[in-house]
């Protein structure tokens, strides 16, 4: 069989874990276009849901190693505790499910609103939880949140620097990714899938913006006396 006909890894029964994981999330990662190419639409949701769990899980799971080990003495200045840490991994993948969903639910009412022939709700979520891995890169770097106190000099203010950069770059990557996963799974131009991808995040933007400044505007009027 032609490579290009071969259904991706994580859907091929003939490839076996955890190989197809990582296969599957190295095709995504550097091929979006031919990766997407190949997925199989119209199967059961299961096993894209499947691995986004799997990486959700495995992503927090680094997360934990980083506080654990604490290179940058991070935990401590946050005042975080390992019982809180432990609760943030448990919680996490029912947040992140919850957020699939919200999030899958607004991007498909663009495509309903933008996109004439399309598919069904399902291709859309597979997209996003393909794409997921993605942010699976943001996981591996011990995090610079420490930086600021326990490493000073050049060296801290460098790697935080290339931290914020890295952070930039797998947003704009993820962008990339979702809007050719989209362009494939409902047949449409890139124009359509970006503004399919983007117009959501600008409302939340927005919407973050306003809840922030407003917040802010009750906390500065609670400090004048009544």
């Amino acid at each position: 069989m032609n490579p290009a006909e071969r259904p991706v890894p994580w859907e091929d029964e003939s490839v076996p874990f955890p190989a197809n994981l990582g296969l599957t999330w190295w095709d995504c990662l550097v091929s979006p276009d031919r990766f997407f190419a190949r997925v199989a639409w119209e199967k059961p949701f299961v096993r894209p849901l499947l691995y986004y769990l799997i990486l959700t899980i495995l992503a927090g799971l680094l997360g934990l190693f980083w506080f654990v080990w604490s290179p940058w003495g991070a935990a401590e200045q946050l005042g975080l505790t390992l019982e809180l840490q432990l609760l943030s991994f448990f919680v996490t993948p029912f947040a992140l499910l919850l957020a699939l969903g919200l999030i899958t639910l607004m991007q498909h009412l663009f495509v309903v609103l933008l996109v004439p022939d399309r598919r069904g709700f399902g291709a859309t979520a597979t997209v996003l939880c393909y794409g997921s891995g993605v942010g699976f890169l943001k996981a591996i770097l011990p995090p610079a949140l420490g930086l600021t106190g326990s490493v000073g000099g050049v060296f801290g203010a460098t790697y935080l620097v290339l931290y914020v950069m890295l952070m930039v770059a797998v947003l704009a990557w993820y962008v990339v990714v979702v809007v050719t996963g989209v362009r494939r799974a409902h047949s449409t131009t890139t124009g359509r899938a970006a503004a399919v991808v983007l117009l959501p995040m600008a409302i939340g933007l927005v919407l973050a913006v306003a809840f922030i400044i407003v917040a802010l505007a009750l906390l500065t009027l609670a400090d004048f006396p009544v």
